[in-house]
């Protein structure tokens, strides 16, 4: 079962009916859309118009999905399709206003090229649409170990010291803090999906890792982050963040940014770190608020992954993750800062 592959056909055969459009898929495309990681490229034929462009299917639509294909859209010269189970109002309007085109199973769909132009919205799955990820490799548990995959060190160094996807489950297991169970489902998930291949025995690829990070992001969002959450507090200033020292926690968010690249000024704070104590609460006039902009979240890993540690910051992709989840084109545009910096050539390696 392949529910991209699903949703993909849906949408076609749903924009066909209602709309009167043809579109025919193609996996094999030119090497300047191979760059973009697109899913493959579009043939589109309506009322006079016809388009060539990429598309990509997504099966969750949140704030990291539409950041990322924000990002991707202004990448492709040739344009952008998202193909999803359902496209609802508001998500209509911010994709036309991002000039992303889409189609959806319930046969909603917006094309333009010149004069020729198609918009259909409003139109409601026949069944309620899902957002749920049965995947076990995308449930919290899952995600931790595919943080551990993305951020190994040793992912694509040759040396005597194997790459943690490589290694026995019980390393692995001891690595990232999950039980040996947990690998033992997970793992073959990932083989199954396509993002682990096994060589040997003893040896195992972590690939088509773009896919990967970008899954990885939307489900952090979903299912992982909401629990980490430790509390949240209000700075007496946007700046507090400047004089603050942290002793046994890790910047994210929009600080680690400003830090990493210089390029942001912070609006919200998050730390991985335990709820802080009431000396550090005073020290910095803290003052508890559910809604406030300083967030404290539970670390998830075993031990932080080596990664410039003198920065202070967790590593870059989670950066990027918290980030994509702030609804911001300033934290858009600075996590593409961090990507082309920091993880295209960790993830693009494969």
């Amino acid at each position: 079962m392949n529910p991209e592959a699903d949703t993909l056909n849906a949408a076609i055969q749903a924009v066909e009916k209602h709309a009167r459009i043809v579109l025919q898929p193609r996996h094999s495309y030119p090497a300047r859309a191979e760059r973009l990681h697109a899913d493959g490229i579009a043939e589109i034929q309506f009322q006079g118009g016809t388009l060539s462009q990429p598309y990509e299917v997504k099966r969750v639509l949140n704030t990291a999905t539409m950041q990322m294909l924000a990002i991707l859209r202004r990448e492709s010269k040739a344009g952008l399709l998202l193909v999803a189970p359902h496209v609802n109002g508001p998500q209509a309007d911010r994709l036309r206003d991002a000039d992303i085109h889409f189609i959806d199973a319930a046969g909603n769909v917006f094309l333009k090229k010149g004069r020729a132009y198609v918009l259909v919205t409003g139109r409601k799955p026949a069944s309620p649409t899902s957002v749920s990820e049965r995947s076990r490799a995308f449930q919290a548990s899952g995600l931790k170990l595919i943080f551990g995959l993305l951020t190994d060190p040793h992912l694509d160094v040759q040396s005597r010291a194997p790459s943690l996807v490589s290694r026995p489950y019980r390393q692995i297991g001891a690595a990232t803090g999950l039980p040996h169970s947990t690998i033992g489902w997970v793992m073959p998930d990932l083989i199954r999906q396509g993002y682990v291949i096994a060589v040997d025995k003893n040896t195992r690829l972590l690939v088509e890792r773009r896919q990967l990070l970008e899954r990885w992001v939307v489900a952090y969002g979903e299912r992982l982050r909401p629990g980490l959450v430790a509390g949240r507090f209000q700075p007496p200033t946007a700046a507090w963040w400047k004089e603050a020292v942290l002793r046994s926690g890790l910047w994210s968010g929009e600080v680690a940014a400003a830090i990493l690249t210089g390029y942001l000024k912070p609006g919200t704070s998050a730390i991985f770190a335990l709820t802080p104590g009431n000396d550090f609460i005073l020290r910095h006039g803290l003052r508890i608020d559910p809604q406030g902009d300083v967030e404290f979240l539970k670390p998830f890993w075993q031990e932080p992954p080596l990664w410039e540690p003198e920065k202070n910051c967790v590593h870059p992709l989670l950066v990027y993750a918290d980030l994509l989840a702030i609804d911001d084109d300033r934290t858009r545009e600075t996590a593409q800062v961090i990507y082309d910096q920091h993880l295209r050539p960790i993830i693009e390696a494969a």
